[in-house]
C-alpha cells in the first residue's frame, strides 16, 4: 500500500464506524494477538500485530489506488490461519452489496493462500464465534 494513503488505512483500521458491530472480536484479537500497527517498509504500509511474526496483509484497492478493504491474518497453527483483523470502506455501506463482494473477495484471497500453503486446513475468523472453517478440496 503506498505510503500516501496512510490516512485512509487508519481509517480503515482504527476509525472506522462499524467497529462497534464486532467490538467484542476486536478485543478478543487485542487481547490474543496484539494491537495492530501501521508501518513503513521498502517504501510501502504494512500492518503488523504486537510480537506476531509472519503477520500478512490484504487490500482491496479501487481503480484509483483508494483502499476499499484490508484483511490482516497469520499462520496461528500449522494447520490454521487465523484472520486478525478486517474492515471495509465505511462509505460503502450505501451500497452494501459492494460491502459483501469486498469482504467476499478478500476472504477468497486468503482462501486461495491458506490452500497453496502445505499443511493449512482451516481459516480461524477471530470476529467470529464459529472459530475454524475448514477448507474442503
Amino acid at each position: 500500500m503506498p505510503v500516501e494513503q496512510r490516512t485512509a488505512l487508519e481509517q480503515l483500521l482504527f476509525f472506522n464506524v462499524n467497529q462497534h458491530r464486532v467490538r467484542l472480536g476486536i478485543q478478543q484479537s487485542i487481547d490474543t494477538y496484539g494491537v495492530p500497527e501501521i508501518y513503513e517498509h521498502d517504501g510501502g504500509l504494512r500492518v503488523r500485530v504486537g510480537d506476531v511474526a509472519g503477520v500478512q496483509t490484504l487490500f482491496a484497492v479501487s481503480d484509483t489506488g483508494r483502499p476499499l478493504g484490508v484483511a490482516v491474518f497469520v499462520r496461528s497453527a500449522h494447520e490454521r490461519f487465523a484472520v486478525l483483523h478486517l474492515g471495509v470502506e465505511p462509505r460503502l455501506g450505501a451500497t452494501p452489496e459492494l460491502n459483501t463482494r469486498v469482504l467476499l473477495k478478500l476472504m477468497h484471497e486468503i482462501r486461495r493462500a491458506a490452500r497453496r500453503t502445505r499443511g493449512v486446513d482451516r481459516i480461524e475468523l477471530v470476529y467470529k464465534d464459529c472459530h475454524a472453517v475448514r477448507l474442503h478440496g
